[in-house]
């Protein structure tokens, strides 16, 4: 035990050792265990014990669409598709089944992507059975070099592929197309977009997609990632035993590396469309790759971090104006492809604002050329660079096993660094305070230039947006360096966040819940306080919290404004801080609260560090009794929505997903789609009455609050901040204004729209009984239909990508229900499509669940509900759910219980209540013949 003792402190003190030398190479992380088969195949294998009992595979393919030959465009994608339609030990779609069977889901748990350079195969499997482990790196294997590439699936699956093509067709993918070959000029970047060439997915022989699978699915272009709750030792050996079979090939194509070639001057690429959803400008300016093999190159990547993140907040601060020259903009250094890096500048604008947006952000980028960042500046960037290293440093055995995935996977395919999370914090604690100002503006000077810059340029094709000629483009970026431009201020301030405590209330009510682990506290003013104190993570408390009341309180000619002016404060800072100022004050703090009015109640929701926690003790307070009323942000607001709504119309999407709403609410006043023509009711002295009345009162009001908490230290900030809360005893509630679903069947098209594809959406409504296994009920038999959906419309059919089935369920004002169904398809199935959908379900209702599917419902509940018990997320939920529904908290207790009990012909019963076909309402989208 000493032994072992002694050999953990000396690993991680080996950690913590940062070289002084910043030519030292940069390390690899110590806790990962890595090698090279004897077939040239990687392997990668990390104990880390967040969720418990679960392991994150992935088999990481150094190849993607640049590799395609000329008739192969789309290929590599579908390749990737058929790694789940059969293999050496998995028939056909025997591998979904499978998967599903052992609790673990198809999307979330089961997937892959396939990108320009690279294809990922994702797998999380639990780890407290050998069989089901066993069993998951057959499934690698089979990935690796074990598909069939049957030619009866091959041509079932075209049409999946051709469903998923179809659903990126729109107004962004044709306008991409007319911006990318300049771009990326000739590269193969310019015409291997990874979704490929419908006619091609749709004709390819069966050969020429199995020679892609031949020449490039090699062991020397492969690496396996184990991640999780797993035996170092042991899962080496199984690694080594399962993969060192697979043959190396002699005489093989070797992978290829494809440049981007530079740009003389500045060129300049436009992209109209007539359903495009607005206008926006991106400045390119292409740099070499930046490889990263020292310390010198990695304390360089935190000079990038610093240099984006005060650019961006430069930018942001100019969108605050309430006549700002864009209402959006971010600017940064990162990589553009794997063989090209990029400065690149984005502002999105209103319509016939480019010239003024362009020139705003090229004059910021002028002037952080010219004169530079302030000290000011970058110290409030190193302490959020440090806090969000820190963070992940205080995190670190609490890390989910996914998200390490990331730094692995990057680091084989794109040789990016890996060196642990317990380093990357000791090398920014170390080298962060000596980056020098000088050396951040020497960047700008570096990246900025009038060579080799691409300018993009997207706008709607109506009338009335007339863009700039090519040569005004090229004018105002190169006149950018002549212009008089003074230095930035920056505005700051250090005086309190609130400047006097509030006299604090008092606890006068104490209630604890052992077996639940909560505590509740009912304060002096009538503010009821829920606690759950955790250590699912280090560095991390959430909250949530309403009182009943909200909008429905307004008349209509009120609910426009009570309906944004939450939103309007949330944006505009607290007390006597200006949002711009406010987010100075906070740099290096984890903290966020932000306040909310929906139809029915009104509340704050929020985050922080444990060290934080009086700060978002106080704005709470703040938002609650003193928000920041001024006429600038208001505007700033005003005009944002204003531009974002200016081509609403145009979309086909959002026309289709208003017309729903509409009808689903009967055309009332409220769910009438939201119009640029109606901005001007909002009323901004109207909406700080109204938000002073809906939080002039905190009796009534239940916080519930979930995480690293220790109460006895919480509980001075409690009564301060929320016991010091006004409080007249008001006594309020909704109203229930009346707005229903229609009754009997409804069926609505919306033709919008010209690329080659149709939306549908089926709801179902009716009368529900809201009680905790009602819930639960629909909510499985919702997953049961999703299944039986997806094996016939995408598996059997080949007529859809997905499909979702949604459940939705109200208490207040009404107990009601709400299913959904959706899919999109190509506008001629969409007729056999639903009826095909309505036989599946009359199936259910006749003959209940099938033992293979309520084995898959079953397991995957009680796989998810082992993780949910362990996330702060999901007992904030959960706790705020029940006290909002007036339910115990201890019914959870009887979930495991609930889902053993469940029989197949339960679901016959359920299928009957509630997919019966008295209230339902059927929407299409189509495009314009």
């Amino acid at each position: 035990m000493f032994f072992a003792l002694a050999c953990t402190v000396l690993s991680v003190c080996l950690q913590a050792q940062v070289s002084s030398d910043l030519n030292s190479p940069i390390p690899f992380d110590p806790n990962v265990r890595t090698g090279v088969l004897g077939n040239g195949m990687t392997y990668f294998i990390m104990k880390n014990a967040k969720p418990e009992h679960r392991a994150e595979l992935r088999l990481a393919v150094n190849v993607g669409a640049t590799q395609e030959n000329d008739d192969q465009q789309g290929l590599a994608h579908f390749t990737e598709h058929m790694e789940f339609n059969g293999s050496k030990h998995f028939a056909k779609n025997d591998l979904v089944d499978y998967i599903e069977s052992i609790g673990s889901k198809f999307g979330a748990d089961l997937n892959a992507y396939t990108s320009f350079d690279e294809t990922v195969y994702m797998l999380q499997i639990p780890t407290d059975s050998q069989t089901i482990v066993n069993k998951a790196f057959l499934i690698l294997e089979d990935w690796a070099h074990g598909i069939t590439e049957d030619s009866v699936e091959i041509d079932k699956e075209r049409g999946v592929v051709v469903e998923e093509w179809r659903l990126g067709q729109g107004a962004g993918e044709r306008m991409r197309r007319q911006y990318w070959p300049v771009l990326f000029q000739g590269s193969r970047y310019a015409d291997r977009l990874p979704i490929g060439k419908k006619d091609i997915i749709e004709h390819a022989s069966y050969e020429t997609l199995r020679s892609f699978y031949r020449d490039w699915y090699r062991p020397e272009n492969m690496a396996v990632i184990v991640i999780g709750d797993v035996d170092l030792d042991q899962m080496e050996a199984k690694v080594k035993s399962q993969f060192s079979g697979i043959e190396r090939k002699s005489n093989v194509r070797p992978v290829r590396s494809f440049d981007v070639p530079d740009t003389k001057g500045i060129a300049v690429a436009k992209a109209t469309d007539k359903e495009a959803q607005g206008t926006a400008v991106e400045l390119i300016y292409k740099a070499p790759k930046e490889v990263d093999k020292t310390l010198t190159d990695y304390r360089r990547d935190l000079m990038e971090e610093l240099y984006n993140s005060m650019m961006t907040t430069r930018l942001k601060e100019l969108t605050q104006q309430a006549d700002a020259p864009f209402i959006y903009a971010n600017a940064g250094y990162s990589g553009l492809v794997r063989t090209k890096d990029a400065y690149t500048s984005l502002a999105v604008v209103k319509d016939g604002g480019l010239e003024k947006g362009l020139d705003a952000l090229v004059t910021e980028n002028e002037r952080v050329q010219r004169f530079g960042f302030t000290e000011g500046e970058l110290d409030r960037a190193k302490k959020e660079l440090m806090r969000s290293k820190e963070e992940e440093y205080n995190e670190r055995d609490k890390t989910e096993s996914r998200k390490l995935t990331y730094a692995l996977v990057a680091h084989f395919l794109e040789k990016e660094p890996d060196p642990g999370i317990t380093y990357e914090y000791n090398f920014t604690k170390q080298y962060l305070p000596g980056v020098k100002l000088s050396e951040i503006n020497a960047l700008a000077k570096k990246w900025i230039h009038n060579d080799n810059v691409v300018a993009i340029i997207n706008a709607p094709d109506k009338q009335g947006v007339v863009l700039p000629s090519d040569d005004k483009i090229k004018e105002i970026i190169s006149a950018a360096a002549k212009k008089d431009i003074k230095p930035y201020e920056d505005k700051s301030t250090n005086v309190p966040l609130l400047a006097q405590k509030p006299t604090p209330g008092k606890v006068t009510e104490e209630k604890q819940d052992k077996e639940m682990g909560t505590t509740t506290w009912k304060l002096s003013n009538g503010v009821t306080v829920i606690l759950k104190p955790t250590d699912f993570k280090n560095d991390e408390i959430m909250f949530n919290s309403f009182e009943f009341g909200g909008t429905s309180l307004y008349p209509d000619k009120d609910f426009m404004t009570a309906s944004h002016i939450a939103d309007i404060y949330d944006n505009s800072g607290v007390g006597d801080f200006d949002n711009v100022t406010l987010q100075k004050w906070l740099a290096g703090k984890i903290v966020g609260v932000s306040p909310y009015i929906n139809d029915i109640q009104q509340g704050f929701t929020g985050s922080c560090s444990p060290d934080d926690a009086e700060t978002m003790m106080q704005m709470i307070y703040l938002y609650f009794t003193k928000p920041n009323h001024n006429q600038a942000d208001f505007k700033a607001y005003i005009e944002k929505q204003r531009a974002n709504l200016q081509n609403r119309s145009t979309s086909p999407e959002a026309t289709f997903q208003d017309t729903v709403r509409a009808v689903m609410g009967q055309y009332n006043y409220r769910v009438l789609p939201m119009t640029e023509a109606r901005l001007p009711e909002i009323d901004p002295e109207r909406g700080y009455q109204i938000y002073k009345e809906r939080f002039s009162d905190a009796d009534g009001f239940t916080f519930v609050f979930v995480g690293s908490i220790k109460p006895e230290v919480f509980k001075p900030l409690v009564e301060t901040y929320l016991g010091g809360l006004p409080s007249v005893k008001k006594k309020e509630t909704f109203k229930d204004l009346g707005i229903t679903p229609p009754k009997g069947k409804v069926v609505r098209s919306v033709h919008k729209g010209v690329a080659p594809k149709s939306t549908v959406a089926i709801k179902l409504t009716g009368p529900f009984d809201y009680t905790y296994k009602d819930r639960n009920d629909l909510s499985l038999l919702t997953q049961l239909v999703a299944i039986k959906l997806r094996e016939q419309l995408r598996e059997e059919k080949s007529g859809v990508y997905g499909v979702g089935v949604r459940p939705a369920t109200n208490h207040y004002p009404k107990k009601t229900y709400e299913i959904t169904i959706s899919f999109g398809c190509a506008p001629e199935n969409v007729d056999s499509l639903v009826l095909t959908a309505w036989q599946e379900i009359d199936k259910i209702r006749k003959n209940g669940c099938e033992d293979k599917d309520l084995q898959k419902l079953r397991e995957t509940a009680l796989r998810q509900r082992e993780t949910d018990l362990k996330e702060n997320r999901f007992w904030l939920a959960n706790l705020y759910a029940d006290a909002v529904n007036n339910e115990s908290p201890k019914q959870i207790l009887g979930y495991v219980d609930y889902i053993n009990s469940l029989k197949g012909e339960d679901f016959k019963h359920l299928a009957n209540k509630y997919f019966g076909t008295d209230n339902v309402a059927q929407f299409v989208l189509y495009p314009v013949k």
